[in-house]
């Protein structure tokens, strides 16, 4: 979730570098006009140096040159700003110095000039997005500023002009920290609620926002339902469709499966292919996770059908849908490197969910859903035993169910799964 955010701040902040070297190239800009119209025409007490004119002009084409710079897309670089922050604090503040020998201004009128410019400086600075930067200039814009005028003056004026930079300098550095560092913590939230209201329910991406804890490189168990859902014979309709049309086929279809699975506040694992997974009871634990998971498999279903009466209308192939639910236990947790994590699941009771998904093809039903989710559901729904099976790799034989009615016998089993015990259809369970 950092990496991603720190992606959208630094692409942020490289925009608003932009936007910052043209208001100062405008602000040079206007700099050498204004005083060079003063030297061409005096026609007040003022008239620009050369020397100053020469600063304004080498300022000026150093923002010139760093727009040229930043127009090749250069990559991001942290001290980057600093670099640039540097070099407009000496930029905005050796003109002045010079003017102060000169003795070519008042001294009060260098002073309002001096404290604006560095007041729009450190506002500057809060579109590089660093709270440390706008502290930092503002330490730098108060220190330049004393350095210019408290020591030259008399013990009147330095007490009046530290009083005066003190209160205007810091008021700016102070509000615009503060601005800067809500900005962050705001850009921040939203950045990690967008990422997990992808696989998350929106009720749930505030809490996990609140304890991002539970993001950390770590696991517990944790009893949850797994629930596969997968098109059936996807493989072969793709066959005879262009990738274009393949990938927005699939992408209808996931998405009606999603929603489905985050509406019942089921956490979306990932996406296998043509195929979904989704867990109940986590992140938080829920007692009704196995209900919640039925209801979701029967929302599915419901979906497919107005998805499919969309297809028909389009002139595309209907589509059939196998569903696996599982109830164990599990780990949960952010698993993977210190670069790139998944908030995800691992244990057998995914190995198999997944694999009672598989016997929707064996049998004549879409929902099939093994005895240890049965055991924690209601009589809501009428539930018909379908079979008692075996699963590859597990030594116990597993008793599968059905919300759907029996509506012939059932077929061959899958691969990897070997009917145990013939068990016919029966009638639904008391």
């Amino acid at each position: 979730m950092t990496s991603h955010y720190e992606a959208l701040q630094q692409q942020q902040e490289t925009r608003n570098e932009t936007a910052i070297n043209f208001i100062q190239m405008a602000h040079f800009l206007i700099a050498v006009f204004a005083n060079l119209t003063t030297y061409v025409a005096p026609v007040a007490p003022y008239r620009a140096s050369i020397p100053f004119l020469g600063m304004l002009v080498v300022s000026l084409a150093a923002r010139v040159g760093f727009w040229l710079y930043l127009r090749h897309r250069p990559p991001y670089l942290s001290a980057r700003k600093y670099w640039v922050s540097l070099f407009d604090m000496i930029a905005f503040t050796v003109p002045p110095a010079l003017l102060l020998v000169e003795h070519a201004m008042p001294i009060l009128f260098l002073q309002v000039y001096v404290i604006c410019n560095l007041s729009v400086l450190i506002a500057l600075s809060g579109l590089r997005y660093s709270v440390h930067l706008v502290l930092l200039t503002g330490s730098a814009g108060f220190l330049a500023h004393s350095a210019l005028f408290i020591l030259p003056g008399t013990p009147d004026l330095r007490l009046s002009v530290l009083c005066v930079s003190t209160v205007t300098l810091g008021s700016i550095t102070a509000c615009t920290a503060y601005a800067v560092a809500t900005l962050i913590r705001i850009h921040r939230e939203a950045a990690v609620k967008d990422q997990l209201a992808r696989f998350l329910p929106a009720e749930l991406v505030d809490q996990v926002a609140l304890r991002p804890e539970l993001l950390q490189r770590r696991t517990e168990r944790r009893p949850a339902t797994v629930i596969f859902a997968d098109v059936r014979g996807f493989t072969r309709m793709s066959e005879d469709m262009e990738p274009e049309r393949v990938v927005e086929f699939l992408n209808e279809f996931l998405e009606e499966m999603t929603q489905a699975i985050m509406l019942h506040r089921g956490m979306l694992d990932k996406y296998v292919g043509d195929a979904v997974m989704g867990v109940f009871g986590v992140p938080f634990h829920a007692e009704d996770h196995a209900q919640r998971a039925l209801r979701a498999a029967l929302d599915m279903q419901q979906r497919l059908k107005r998805l499919n009466e969309r297809l028909v209308q389009r002139g595309l192939p209907e589509l059939s849908i196998g569903i696996g639910l599982h109830t164990g236990e599990l780990l949960i947790g952010a698993v993977g490197s210190s670069r790139r994590l998944d908030y995800t699941v691992i244990g057998d009771t995914v190995n198999v969910a997944s694999r009672i998904e598989g016997l929707t093809r064996s049998y004549p039903v879409e929902i099939l859903l093994s005895d240890s989710t049965r055991s924690l559901l209601d009589d809501a729904v009428p539930l018909y035993r379908v079979a008692t099976v075996e699963v590859r790799n597990r030594r116990e034989p597993l008793v599968i169910w059905s919300p759907d009615a029996p509506r012939s016998p059932h077929g061959t089993p899958a691969p990897g799964v070997s009917t145990s015990v013939t068990t016919p259809i029966l009638s639904p369970q008391s």
